[in-house]
């Protein structure tokens, strides 16, 4: 029994020797894998296309444990970087975007502008301001802004006899009278812009007169705009020309109407 005893005591301290030797190995192989680097810390993967976002088989603070930037994209809030990364990940190909566009007014080939040219009265307007020209010969009204041409309106002007034709005259268009009636007659129009004094009653721009057939409009003389003077002294024009002036403004515009140069007959009271 004793030599039992003292083998059993001899194999209990040899396996403590062991056991003690064993743990000086494993705290000096631990420490020299401290020394080149390999630790438990995350290991980063910088990213050619973003913010480099640490990966690791530890868990991570999610975006509620901690204030931490998140990317325009909403996604995984991005942590700084680790200091001691080992390793990267190979560049991912950058993606081609092709940026189109509508095409612009640049693109256009534009008419050339038509350049103002003074009338027989001389008025000559500042660059910048708008203009409104009356020629009588031709009959049409031409809109001026900035110098430039911007758009042609055929008028009818006062009739050549001594009671109804239309003087020249050069001065600023006068308030906007909008809708109304025509004095002594059934005739009316729905704009309507006042110019001067005449001899026989007021001068005006206005729309083409009309009398009211139940709903219909029944226009008088269209067919002179452009072609002939057929007013009894105000500058006519058609209705949608007179809408796109009304949305103009033309207002205190400067406008100058030239002389009628063909003969001016007698008196017609028929008109």
């Amino acid at each position: 029994m004793r030599n039992v005893r003292r083998t059993i005591i001899g194999a209990l301290v040899l396996l403590a020797v062991a056991a003690w030797v064993f743990g000086l190995h494993l705290g000096s192989t631990t420490n020299e894998l401290s020394q080149i680097g390999i630790t438990n810390r995350p290991v980063v993967i910088e990213a050619s296309d973003g913010p480099a976002t640490p990966v690791s088989t530890t868990s991570q603070p999610q975006a509620t444990d901690t204030p931490s930037a998140v990317s325009d994209s909403g996604q995984q809030p991005v942590l700084p970087p680790t200091p001691t990364a080992t390793r990267r990940a190979a560049p991912s190909p950058t993606a081609t975007t092709v940026v189109t566009r509508e095409p612009m007014a640049t693109d256009l080939v534009l008419p050339t502008p038509t350049p103002f040219v003074p009338a027989s009265l001389g008025l000559t307007p500042p660059p910048t301001e708008r203009f409104v020209l009356v020629d009588q010969d031709d009959q049409v009204m031409i809109v001026y802004e900035d110098g430039i041409r911007i758009r042609t309106i055929p008028v009818s002007t006062g009739a050549p006899v001594a009671n109804a034709f239309t003087p020249p005259w050069s001065g600023r268009i006068g308030p906007f009278w909008g809708k109304a009636a025509f004095r002594g007659t059934n005739l009316w129009a729905d704009y309507i812009w006042y110019l001067f004094p005449g001899t026989e009653g007021s001068i005006l721009i206005h729309s083409v007169p009309y009398t009211r057939n139940g709903d219909e409009k029944v226009y008088d003389r269209l067919d002179a705009l452009g072609v002939e003077p057929a007013s009894r002294g105000c500058i006519r024009i058609s209705p949608e020309d007179a809408e796109w002036l009304a949305r103009w403004g033309p207002v205190g515009v400067p406008i100058e109407i030239t002389a009628w140069s063909g003969v001016i007959g007698p008196a017609d009271d028929s008109l």
